[in-house]
């Protein structure tokens, strides 16, 4: 644990780009089981790979404009003493390596950074896919066609019939039937025996896991928007 003000700055500074990119990554990664050990060194490693990163880039930019970095040396050999003495250049310093490091973090977890990879390499995303073995089969097919609006069509349990684009799903890597999925739009329903209709006054509904037989995907590509040709004059 750190025990002053230096080394509590230093811990922040290592630890809260890791941090923001593992949040960051949560957001487009199924949920997955993770020890804490796992997620804080995760979080730590990270962190540090980012801090080198910007560390080098600092250090670079600095000798090419000429400017004075800090004194390592002496933060490690009399920190007490060097922090007093240069108060406000370590704080400008230290807020503007927070600040591009926690920036690089936002970028490198940012959806739109594989996706660069995988136009330029194809096989990549394959190759990416193959890498997380924690995966439901809900994210992958959710996950198949990016950018496309996905529809559901759900055969229940009981023999009904239910459809609509999705609107949210349980991220969970565990396939339990707690798990829901909600649908929204025009949401059709064909009751056991029944002809299809759509629900009247009906914006979205929910529907169990445990209560869906058979669940198809449809992958709909939205149509450019069309190119108006102003009138000749």
């Amino acid at each position: 644990m750190p025990t002053t003000a230096v080394s509590l700055a230093a811990l922040i500074v290592l630890a809260f780009p890791g941090y923001v990119l593992h949040r960051r990554l949560r957001r487009r990664r199924p949920e997955q089981v993770r020890s804490t050990l796992d997620e804080l060194l995760t979080i730590v490693f990270s962190g540090a790979a980012i801090d080198v990163v910007v560390t080098v880039v600092f250090v670079l930019g600095a000798a090419g404009f000429g400017i004075p970095l800090p004194r390592f040396d002496s933060i490690v050999a009399a920190p007490s003493a060097y922090v007093a003495q240069n108060v406000l250049a370590l704080t400008l310093w230290s807020a503007a390596f927070l600040v591009a490091a926690i920036g690089l973090a936002f970028v490198v977890g940012s959806p739109r950074w594989p996706g660069l990879g995988d136009k330029v390499a194809p096989e990549a995303r394959a190759r990416r896919r193959r890498g997380e073995p924690q995966q439901s089969a809900w994210w992958l097919l959710f996950h198949e066609n990016p950018g496309s609006r996905i529809y559901l069509g759900c055969l229940l349990t009981d023999g009904g019939y239910l459809a609509g684009y999705l609107h949210s799903y349980s991220t969970l890597v565990a396939e339990t039937g707690d798990r829901e999925l909600t649908l929204e739009g025009d949401v059709e329903y064909r009751p056991p025996g029944g002809a299809t209709a759509v629900l009247p006054q009906v914006n979205a509904v929910s529907v169990k896991a445990e209560h869906i037989q058979v669940l198809t995907v449809t992958y709909v590509v939205p149509e450019p928007p069309e190119e108006t040709v102003p009138d000749a004059p």
